[in-house]
């Protein structure tokens, strides 16, 4: 007995074989190649941006870019605020918030008390208008977050967990 569909699966087999050959050889060049020019364009553009790079005509002078001056006008709103933006995304603990007469001199004392009841922790005062801020810690994830908040729970019962950006320190 002759079985056709067994016949074209083995004829199909090689075929498919030397495609999927062929598009990794293909990806991965195109993978090298596209890392070697950002390497390039780092070491020849470490201060100018990429759309700027975009507009004058890129490196080879090839690309022709038509952009909206409000799309423009708001990708350097953001790039200029990401460059304001200090350390990177944690938690800090909230010991403190008060507004009203005496709030600031509180929110003094608050911080020398935790500074000294908690050396090696540090503590931040903000002023949110109305409101003078103490949080402490700088604290990567929330179950880090959450092992401070238990430590300074009896001192400190109305603290509460809030997301900010902190400060890395450098290993000692």
């Amino acid at each position: 007995m002759y079985d056709k569909q067994n016949t074209n699966l083995i004829i199909f087999m090689p075929q498919i074989y030397r495609m999927t050959r062929s598009l990794l050889f293909f990806v991965c060049c195109t993978f090298t190649v596209f890392s070697l020019q950002g390497q390039v364009s780092q070491q020849h553009n470490t201060r100018e941006d990429m759309l700027t790079i975009l507009l004058e005509g890129g490196s080879s002078g090839k690309v022709n870019l038509e952009v909206d001056s409000l799309l423009v006008a708001n990708y350097y709103k953001l790039l200029s605020q990401n460059k304001k933006v200090t350390g990177v995304p944690g938690y800090r603990i909230r010991i403190f918030s008060e507004s009203g007469l005496g709030a600031k001199e509180e929110q003094q004392r608050v911080r020398a008390r935790f500074v000294s009841d908690f050396p090696g922790v540090d503590a931040y005062h903000k002023y949110d208008e109305p409101f003078f801020k103490v949080y402490v810690g700088d604290c990567r994830t929330r179950s880090q977050a959450l092992k401070l908040q238990d430590r300074i729970q009896k001192q400190f019962p109305n603290s509460f967990i809030v997301p900010d950006y902190v400060n890395i320190r450098s290993p000692e």
